[in-house]
């Protein structure tokens, strides 16, 4: 919601690996402010070095809410996680503090700022699907989208197989479509003044930095904490087994990759989500990009927030 009468919410966004924590710490500092992570892979406990989350250093200088929430078997959907981001901004706000909100997860903040409506879901039902779609393929499920909810399958691509899944879910829990739960049980846009920073880098530099960070998590022990995670039961349908690093990390100690495969693809995986990232943000929430390279960086964005919770 973009009104002034409401709380100020800084929210930082940006790719994978472009120093959205980093920055977000200094502003947080300069401000007397705390982070709420918008993250659907740091939310997970246990997955730390593959989520990049912040260090314990990093949370000496700063106070973090919504990471490590949820066990790594578990699936929270955007509604859920508004509900817990809300209590976290409000409880930063009631002590007198700037909520600053790291963002990786596009849609988590959708459901911010555009609302949300409340969804069921069922992790034994989205399984058999994602068979079905590993099965028949993806166009398989798209067809049969198409049958009982046409409205719905005539906005996705039948490539998109994650969507298609969540509109059938959807369908056999409730009955109902996507579009029918939506105008039954939505939610309106959180009721706060969001000031959207979005932090950017050239694509090469970004990837370089990728790079670096996917050798430095295997070097740091990624797959040590892989295995930890196998101890633990955390099974390979697990979300947390799908997780890039992780599913590579996973086929690494299946013996399936050797080391040098294992950072390769684990490169490439990386590069890709974060094209994705880029792709979304491009078309959404708006506010002002910064380049990160830029050495008046913190004091550019500090003057996007300040000049906000000034007034």
């Amino acid at each position: 919601m973009d009104d002034k009468r409401f709380p100020v919410v800084a929210v930082i966004y940006g790719p994978t690996a472009v120093g959205k924590t980093s920055a977000a710490i200094e502003i947080a500092e300069r401000l007397d402010g705390e982070i709420v992570s918008c993250d659907s892979r740091q939310i997970f406990k246990h997955l730390d070095i593959g989520t990049a989350k912040p260090t314990q250093d990093e949370q000496k200088r700063a106070r973090f809410h919504l990471i490590n929430v949820i066990p790594p078997e578990r699936f929270m959907s955007a509604f859920e996680f508004r509900q817990l981001a809300e209590q976290a901004i409000d409880d930063i706000l009631d002590r007198g503090k700037v909520p600053i909100v790291t963002v990786g997860t596009g849609f988590y903040l959708k459901a911010m700022t555009d609302g949300i409506f409340e969804a069921p879901s069922d992790e034994h039902l989205r399984a058999r699907l994602e068979d079905e779609a590993e099965t028949y393929g993806s166009a398989s499920l798209y067809e049969k989208l198409k049958d009982i909810d046409p409205k719905t399958a005539s906005e996705l691509s039948e490539n998109d197989t994650f969507r298609i899944i969540r509109a059938l879910e959807l369908y056999e829990l409730t009955g109902m479509t996507r579009r029918d739960l939506a105008e039954k049980n939505q939610l309106g846009p959180s009721p706060y003044h969001f000031v959207l920073a979005g932090l950017t880098q050239e694509r090469s530099l970004l990837y370089e930095r990728i790079n670096r960070r996917c050798e430095a998590m295997i070097e740091s022990g990624l797959v040590s904490e892989a295995s930890s995670l196998r101890e633990k039961g955390i099974l390979p349908d697990s979300i947390a087994s799908k997780i890039v690093g992780y599913a590579e990390a996973f086929r690494y100690l299946d013996g399936l990759y050797d080391n040098e495969t294992m950072l390769a693809d684990f490169q490439q995986s990386t590069r890709n989500y974060a094209k994705r990232q880029v792709t979304w943000f491009r078309k959404h929430p708006g506010g002002r990009h910064f380049d990160v390279d830029d050495n008046s960086l913190i004091y550019n964005m500090l003057r996007e927030f300040g000049g906000v919770l000034e007034q």
